[in-house]
C-alpha cells in the first residue's frame, strides 16, 4: 500500500469510486487492524472537526470480516521462523549483500534497516502496508539477510514500554 503522499495515491483519488480506490481503501483498513492489534495504543484524541478520508470504504468494513482478517494476520506473524514485533523489534543488515541477487522490495527494506527502524518504520518509510513489510522483513531473518538489531543500536525512549507479538527468543541456528 502507498503512502497518502505517494503518486499512486494521488492518481487514485480522483477515481475514489473506482473499484481500484475501493480494493485499496480495504486494503489499508485491514492494515490498519493490523497495524493496532499488533501493537498498543497509548492514548486517542478526537477532534473537534473530522475531516473525511480521501480514500474510503463507503460500505464500511464488515466488523466479522475484519476481526477474522486481523486474527489470521496476527497468527501468520506468529507462527513465522521469526516472529517479528513490527513496533519493539529493530533489525540492521547482516552481512555485505550483492544487492543485484536481491528484489526491488528488499533492497528497499534493508536501505532502511538501520537499527533504529521497526517495521512499522520501515513500511511508513517504503510506502508500503505494515502486515506484507512485517511478514517479509521476518522472512527475511530467516535468511540471514536481516538481523535484530543489538540494544545499544537500536534503544529508544519513544517505544519503551509497548508489549510485543511474542516475548523475543533467540532461534536456533545450525551450526
Amino acid at each position: 500500500m502507498e503512502s497518502p503522499g505517494s503518486p499512486g495515491a494521488k492518481e487514485l483519488l480522483p477515481h475514489s469510486g473506482s473499484a481500484e480506490a475501493q480494493v485499496v481503501a480495504a486494503a489499508a483498513v485491514q492494515d490498519g487492524a493490523f497495524a493496532i492489534a499488533a501493537g498498543a495504543v497509548e492514548r486517542c484524541v478526537l477532534g473537534e472537526s473530522i475531516d473525511v478520508p480521501s480514500l474510503f470504504v463507503p460500505d464500511g468494513a464488515d466488523p466479522d470480516l475484519l476481526l477474522t482478517e486481523t486474527a489470521r494476520r496476527l497468527d501468520a506473524v506468529a507462527s513465522l521462523a521469526f516472529p517479528l514485533s513490527p513496533y519493539r523489534d529493530r533489525v540492521v543488515p547482516a552481512r555485505e549483500l550483492e544487492s543485484s541477487t536481491l528484489t526491488a522490495k528488499r533492497r528497499e527494506i534493508i536501505e532502511h534497516a538501520t537499527g533504529r527502524r521497526s517495521a512499522r518504520d520501515i513500511a511508513f518509510a517504503v510506502g508500503r502496508g505494515l502486515y506484507p513489510v512485517t511478514v517479509e522483513i521476518s522472512r527475511m531473518l530467516g535468511e540471514e539477510l536481516l538481523e535484530i538489531a543489538p540494544p545499544e543500536t537500536s534503544f529508544s525512549f519513544s517505544q519503551w514500554g509497548l508489549g510485543s507479538l511474542l516475548p523475543r527468543v533467540e532461534p536456533d541456528r545450525p551450526s
